[in-house]
C-alpha cells in the first residue's frame, strides 16, 4: 500500500497513473488558503496540475504555514476563474481586499463566499474527497477493464 502524499493538509494523489487521468479530466479548483488559525485568507484559483507549485510560491512569501481551508473542483480554469472571480467581487463590496487575492477574513467567511458564488453561477463543483474518488474509480475501471481484455 502506497503512502498517501499530502498537499498543504489535503491528501494527494499519488501514482503517476491517478495523476495522468486527473490531468485528462482538466480539473480546476476554486480554493481557500492561509496560515492555520488565523488571516489573511487568499481566494483563488488553479488548474488542478498548477496549484501545488502555486501553493509552493505563496508559502515562501508567508511568515506561517499555509493550509487549504476549502477547495472546490470543477472542470476547467475558465469555470473556475468564473467562481473565483464572482467570491472576490462579494468580499470587495464588504472593502475585504488586502492586496491582490488577499482577503481580511476568517476562512468561514471565505468558504461562504466561494459556497455563494458557486450558487449564483449555477456550477457544477465536487469536494476534494469526490474528485480523488472520480480518479480512482476511473482507474479501477481501467484496470478491470484491462485485465478482462487480457
Amino acid at each position: 500500500m502506497q503512502k498517501t502524499e499530502m498537499l498543504f493538509g489535503l491528501p494527494w494523489l499519488s501514482t503517476k497513473p491517478e495523476r495522468a487521468i486527473f490531468d485528462e479530466l482538466q480539473f480546476a479548483c476554486v480554493y481557500a488558503a492561509g496560515p492555520s488559525g488565523g488571516r489573511p485568507l487568499r481566494l483563488g484559483y488553479a488548474s488542478g496540475s498548477g496549484l501545488r507549485e502555486t501553493l509552493r510560491t505563496l508559502q515562501k512569501g508567508s511568515w506561517k504555514e499555509l493550509q487549504i481551508h476549502h477547495i472546490a473542483w470543477t472542470r476547467g480554469d475558465l469555470v473556475a476563474s468564473r467562481i473565483a472571480d464572482e467570491a472576490a467581487a462579494m468580499l470587495d463590496r464588504g472593502g475585504r481586499r488586502l492586496v491582490g487575492s488577499w482577503f481580511d477574513v476568517t476562512a468561514e467567511l471565505g468558504i461562504q463566499a466561494i459556497n455563494i458564488a458557486t450558487g449564483k453561477t449555477g456550477i457544477t463543483t465536487v469536494t476534494h474527497g469526490e474528485m480523488l474518488e472520480q480518479v480512482r474509480r476511473i482507474r479501477r475501471e481501467r484496470i478491470e477493464k484491462a485485465i478482462k481484455r487480457a
